[in-house]
């Protein structure tokens, strides 16, 4: 009898998980057209390396098809997030939030709205809101295909893929513009303690998010660390050990360890 033939979206790794740990949380993003499967090695080394509690969601209209993701607005996949945090919260006494791409620029956003329950922030390859005039005009065409050719598995590591959408609906890509500019104005409002990772060469996000994110926050404790082997999605990539790494580092801090609400001035 012949067996049927598993989708990709269908398999075990591109699931949300929940890593069981201790009352330090880490909510970890995918990005953009991506689900946890890009993010899944580096979580579970931080978990392993911190004794962290780590949850990676799927966001909405991502793991189905391109055609769920036209359905989906930027609303919906900061809904994601805020119900993930909802999620989390209650397990951990401190949560630290962070990403890739699409999802560091999530984390972003929620770390600036919600600093009463946002203790830290991790930004890996995150966006803001800097892109180039012949990337943007295209977004108020009224004409032209439904869908553009996917950005995913930007991996210098050979043999190495993310499992993502192969398609892009064009009417998403207005959405993510909205939602990385909104998040790259709402910088200042960060206080928390943060960690910026990026790749010197990343052919989907402008290594200058990096300084900028740097120079924008509010924080009085910033840590901006390069990756020089990976391209954008950099927790797949040669540096995903050195990701885990730093991440582990972070969370292990004591100030990650104490019963406390998160510094606002």
């Amino acid at each position: 009898m012949k067996q049927a033939r598993i989708a990709p979206f269908d398999l075990p790794e591109t699931q949300p998980f929940l890593l069981d740990g201790n009352d330090t949380g880490f909510l970890f993003f995918h990005g953009f057209t991506s689900t946890p499967q890009s993010v899944r090695e580096v979580a579970h080394q931080v978990h392993a390396a911190s004794g962290s509690t780590v949850y990676c969601p799927l966001l909405a209209g991502h793991g189905d098809t391109p055609a769920a993701l036209a359905r989906t607005t930027q609303t919906d996949w900061v809904s994601s997030a805020e119900a993930a945090l909802k999620s989390l919260s209650p397990r951990c006494r401190q949560v630290i939030v962070g990403g890739l791409s699409l999802g560091a620029t999530l984390a972003l956003n929620l770390a600036a709205r919600f600093p009463d329950k946002i203790h830290g922030v991790v930004s890996i390859n995150g966006s803001t809101g800097l892109y180039r005039p012949e990337v943007v005009a295209p977004l108020y065409k009224t004409e032209g295909a439904d869908f553009i050719t996917g950005i995913g598995s930007d991996i210098a590591e050979p043999g190495v893929a993310e499992i993502c959408y192969d398609l892009i609906p064009q009417v998403t890509l207005k959405e993510r513009f909205l939602l990385t500019n909104a998040t790259g104005a709402l910088l200042p409002l960060i206080r928390q303690p943060i960690l910026i990772q990026q790749s010197r060469r990343d052919n989907v996000v402008d290594p200058e998010n990096a300084p900028r994110i740097a120079t924008s926050v509010g924080s009085s404790e910033i840590r901006l660390g390069w990756l020089e082997r990976s391209f954008h999605v950099a927790t797949l990539d040669y540096d995903r050990g050195l990701i885990a790494e730093r991440i582990s580092e972070f969370l292990r801090e004591p100030k990650f360890h104490h019963f406390g609400t998160p510094a606002t001035a």
